[in-house]
């Protein structure tokens, strides 16, 4: 595959449509200037956003976000359990389960490396409860 076919929109919109398939999850392609509904799922960029070069041949990528995951809950244990069906590795509503799972889009490969942030995160001007996971996208020649 040329990377000249696949776009930095083309596999973010990839990964987007993953996310989507988590039931009652509501997914933002790019951050949302207004309050979000949740639970919800908001892409952006990670760092570094892209890592070119990985093999020899040099003609390939692998692009990064960090897929921000905001519950609302107010009761601390009511979240965490919220979270942790999302942070299981295979359960049904498992995060890294969706979006590695499967092919198309012209990504080879998806890859959820780590979650972080767990706790309050600040969005905007308001505290929520969530954790930010870290997605790499690979792309090939």
């Amino acid at each position: 595959m040329s990377l000249v076919e696949v776009s930095l929109v083309e596999v973010r919109n990839e990964l987007v449509d993953r996310l989507a398939k988590l039931e009652g999850l509501r997914v933002y392609s790019v951050p949302p200037e207004a309050a979000p509904e949740l639970p919800a799922a908001i892409v952006q960029s990670g760092q570094p956003l892209a890592e070119y070069g990985r093999t020899l041949s040099g003609g390939d990528v692998a692009y990064n976000f960090a897929v921000l995951l905001l519950n609302g809950s107010a009761d601390p244990a009511q979240a965490w359990e919220e979270l942790a069906g999302y942070l299981s590795p295979t359960a049904p509503g498992s995060l890294k389960a969706a979006v590695e799972g499967g092919t198309g889009g012209g990504v080879d490969w998806f890859r959820v490396s780590q979650a972080t942030d767990g706790g309050i995160i600040t969005y905007g001007k308001a505290g929520y409860r969530g954790v930010t996971f870290h997605v790499q996208a690979y792309v090939s020649e």
